[in-house]
């Protein structure tokens, strides 16, 4: 090929190049009797003129071009109409688009700089801009509730804190959270300003699924909008916990009745002298344990001990509880004391130093709570709790199992200060992280913040079937893509044809659902905008002028127009025609 031109159809060069030869071939066999003639080799060049016309058009040559190209303006929503008439003023010309969502943009084709007006373009369509130098220039910013946080799944017996953010709210509206029947749980007044933070909460009664709502109404009681809150509330699994204790504290004491008035059902063992203990049961049915083996431990989710009972357990009760904890995930907290943390590795595989701190702070009432002077010290493979951003505990993996212990002294100080959420917040959170997990078959992660009919919602599923068949509530099979470095892990995308709750499930585990909630296009609409202004000025940055955009050259390789070889072409083929008769 010549410097600077190819052929658009080069993956066909050998089968036409063949067949040029060949189809030469035979005109020079046709034409062989008349070798010794003159007009044998004009007919021969002739002809070879025509079959190289023919060969180029089929596989059309393109030479390369330098182009110029231009700048546009893609206008999204929410952009300023003062920005775009300052912009027309200085680019005469200029070419303008409209952004659609999933939509191809025509301006990218006569355009390599652009200029970006409004809340911006949606992440799934930022491809279409990687090549290209932006300039965004973001719009007004959205108004009305642009955050809505809360989790969507509790346990029953949790509270539904709503907090959101609302911006430029406007004097005498109310917001409130109302249940599914439309019944007022919870309200507040909106107040001028730039910004206002609003917190809304209410307790839910029963387990399922619901749709709680947040409803905006002026000063005369007139509806101005609403916000859905999807929420799914689950029935409260209960624990079963073993205390094993030294000697009765009031950390157990506290502790227990917390355990058994949240309904956890408790074995409690105390030792009074040697070889002789006390037992209470709460929420459960007398059961002695005095030897710990695999078969007593078995169906505990939890057990709890204090360092003396650690420390005073024999070999083979040491053996059977680390069995346990490693083939059955049960979990092992260990209550310290002052001579925990000086214990050599080999009576303890927590190691400390000391940091000499006796206070930590935590919560957002800034709640005191009392330490041992020390930290964990960094080592493989321990694992830290964190409770609002400050290390309470740590817990060492074994296998199915985890073996924890704290740096928190007497938390139930909390309780005599009359700080019950405080101590119930610190406690759910070593219970959750420590209890033995249930092994679920098929985890489902939902990818998209907001979903939307007709747009698409993406979704992860890990599951150890080899073939998974997913399918929505209609019994549409979705298509997976398998994840190339985890095997377990597949990726989905659906596109839901209805508002409301829709639902995923695995053809042959019809327990496997998955549930998701569609919202309408009026619904968490500020949300949308605020995430898409966000994601663009990540992407693209925040430009005050309106210079920084350069046009740059374009290469691109132009086809060759045909004519160029079929007017040969033709000449060769009527003269090829011709030449006989004007012989004769």
């Amino acid at each position: 090929m010549i410097d600077g031109t190819i052929f658009l159809n080069w993956k066909f060069f050998w089968p036409f190049f063949v067949g040029s030869l060949l189809l030469w071939g035979v005109f020079i066999w046709k034409e062989w009797p008349q070798r010794k003639e003159r007009r044998f080799w004009i007919k021969l060049v002739v002809s070879y003129i025509g079959i190289v016309s023919l060969l180029a058009m089929a596989l059309r040559p393109a030479h390369q071009k330098e182009a110029l190209l231009g700048k546009g303006i893609l206008l999204t929503e929410g952009h300023r109409p003062e920005q775009l008439d300052s912009l027309k003023a200085i680019f005469k010309r200029i070419k303008t688009e409209s952004y659609v969502p999933g939509k191809n943009l025509a301006l990218l084709e006569t355009t390599d700089s652009l200029f970006v007006l409004g809340h911006g373009v949606q992440p799934f369509d930022m491809w279409q801009l990687r090549d290209k130098s932006v300039s965004f220039l973001s719009g007004k910013a959205p108004e009305g509730l642009v955050d809505i946080h809360y989790k969507n799944e509790l346990l029953l017996g949790d509270e539904l804190l709503v907090r959101t953010r609302y911006n430029h709210p406007k004097a005498g509206h109310w917001l409130i959270l109302n249940d599914q029947g439309g019944n007022g749980l919870d309200s507040i007044s909106l107040e001028d300003g730039v910004e206002q933070f609003l917190e809304l909460v209410t307790n839910p009664k029963a387990s399922g699924q619901f749709i709680y709502s947040l409803v905006e109404k002026d000063a005369e009681g007139l509806f101005v909008g609403n916000e859905s809150l999807p929420v799914t509330v689950m029935s409260r699994e209960y624990l079963n916990i073993l205390m094993v204790n030294h000697f009765p504290t009031f950390e157990t004491k506290y502790l227990k009745n917390f355990l058994t008035e949240n309904g956890h059902s408790v074995l409690a063992r105390t030792q009074l002298t040697k070889d002789r203990f006390k037992f209470e049961y709460f929420n459960r049915g007398a059961s002695p344990i005095y030897q710990f083996t695999q078969k007593a431990l078995e169906g505990f989710d939890l057990v709890i001990m204090d360092t003396d009972s650690y420390l005073g357990l024999g070999s083979s009760s040491k053996a059977a509880l680390e069995e346990t904890i490693r083939e059955q995930g049960t979990g092992l907290f260990i209550q310290p004391n002052a001579t925990f943390f000086k214990l050599s590795q080999r009576q303890s595989p927590f190691q400390f130093q000391v940091d000499g701190k006796t206070d930590i702070t935590f919560g957002e009432t800034k709640q005191n709570l009392k330490k041992y002077p020390y930290a964990f010290q960094d080592r493989f493979p321990l694992q830290r709790i964190i409770l609002d951003s400050v290390e309470i505990a740590a817990f060492i993996p074994m296998e199915k199992g985890k073996m924890a212990t704290s740096i928190l002294q007497d938390t139930y100080h909390l309780l005599l200060d009359g700080n019950q959420d405080a101590y119930a917040k610190l406690w759910t959170q070593l219970l959750n992280e420590l209890a033995r997990q249930q092994e679920v078959e098929t985890e489902w992660q939902a990818l998209t913040d907001i979903p939307r009919k007709d747009q698409p919602f993406d979704f992860k599923l890990r599951t150890t079937m080899e073939s998974p068949q997913v399918e929505t509530g209609q019994g549409t099979g979705i298509p997976l893509l398998q994840d190339f470095s985890v095997s377990t892990l597949w990726n989905g995308t659906r596109y839901p044809r209805n508002v409301g709750w829709n639902h995923l499930g695995l053809s042959v585990d019809s327990l496997s659902r998955f549930s998701y909630f569609v919202f309408d296009t009026n619904e968490r609409k500020a949300v949308a905008q605020q995430n898409v202004l966000e994601a663009n000025i990540r992407q693209f940055g925040q430009h005050e002028g309106f210079g920084k955009v350069k046009s740059l050259t374009s290469k691109d390789y132009v086809p060759i127009s045909p004519l160029w070889f079929f007017v040969p072409f033709v000449l060769c083929m009527g003269w090829l025609w011709l030449e006989p008769k004007l012989f004769q």
